[in-house]
């Protein structure tokens, strides 16, 4: 096994660890649904008293077979592990008593619950899905209704996700439901902040008759690359360049310092990356 490989499994099973720790700990004993196969397997527990974990595997078993069959989809062993992973941790941490934060005493038990509880599941969620795996699950389903009903699978996801919460409301009643959307909510942005470096990143354009100058600053004091790129004024219909910089957020001051000291008529715009990759930044191996 090579180092890559190693790092993948071993990130992935922290993420698989961390998402059971706040399955068990945060959302079965608080009936906390957010959505997925382990929110449809919270509330059959309680109906039923059947095994979360287990019920997390016959789904996840049932969707893995439907993805091969009807879509053709290789998820790839990372995948199998994962949802494995995850489904056999949740029924030894719950029947291991490992320590559970219940929170029905009070409405802000609940909120707290709500948010950290989303906090963790979306950071372990977020380290399976950097190393290229999936924990399986509604997004399956999602990728069904985008093949045969024409939805996109970002609105696939929200329909599964939200009968699974209609269900939660018919069974705990409406305030549990809205817990579950905290979670769900702080669940999808602590996902993006772990694939997305938390927004670390951002891209400056700067439009000014002083761009040469602008340009040689940022090179020589702050040792960033810059790209200029043509352009035509829409009112008075002059060319000029414009000079396109990626920086790191904590560099936004000193960028700014530069262009104020040089020209202070400037036009700047700074916009969100997703993820920038190059020289200065992420490797893009």
């Amino acid at each position: 096994m090579n180092r890559k490989t190693f790092l993948d499994y071993f990130l992935i099973t922290v993420g698989s660890v961390l998402t059971a720790i706040s399955i068990v700990s945060f959302m079965i004993p608080n009936n906390i649904i957010a959505g997925g196969v382990s929110g449809l397997a919270i509330i059959v527990f309680r109906v039923f008293g059947l095994w979360v974990g287990a019920q997390m595997f016959v789904y996840n078993i049932v969707l893995f077979l439907l993805a091969f069959v009807i879509l053709g989809v290789g998820f790839g062993i990372k995948s199998i592990y994962s949802a494995v992973l995850m489904s056999l941790t949740v029924d030894i941490l719950q029947r291991s008593k490992f320590p559970v934060f219940d929170a029905s005493t009070t409405q802000d038990g609940f909120l707290l619950v709500a948010i950290y509880g989303g906090v963790i599941a979306g950071a372990g969620m977020g380290l399976v899905l950097w190393r290229g795996a999936s924990t399986g699950g509604t997004d399956i389903l999602a990728m069904i209704f985008s093949k045969y009903l024409g939805f996109s699978t970002g609105t696939g996801l929200l329909i599964s996700d939200s009968l699974i919460t209609m269900l939660a409301v018919v069974v705990f009643g409406p305030v549990a439901a809205m817990y579950g959307i905290i979670t769900i909510f702080t669940t999808s942005k602590t996902i993006d902040g772990i694939i997305e470096g938390v927004g670390n990143t951002r891209t400056a354009f700067v439009i000014s008759k002083e761009s040469e100058s602008i340009k040689n600053r940022i090179i020589k004091e702050m040792e960033r690359g810059t790209t200029m790129l043509k352009a035509t004024g829409g009112f008075s219909g002059e060319e000029r360049p414009v000079l396109m910089v990626s920086i790191r957020r904590r560099e936004i001051g000193q960028l700014r310092h530069i262009v104020k000291a040089t020209d202070k008529r400037a036009f700047v715009i700074i916009v969100n990356n997703s993820e920038v990759f190059g020289e200065g930044f992420k490797n893009l191996t």
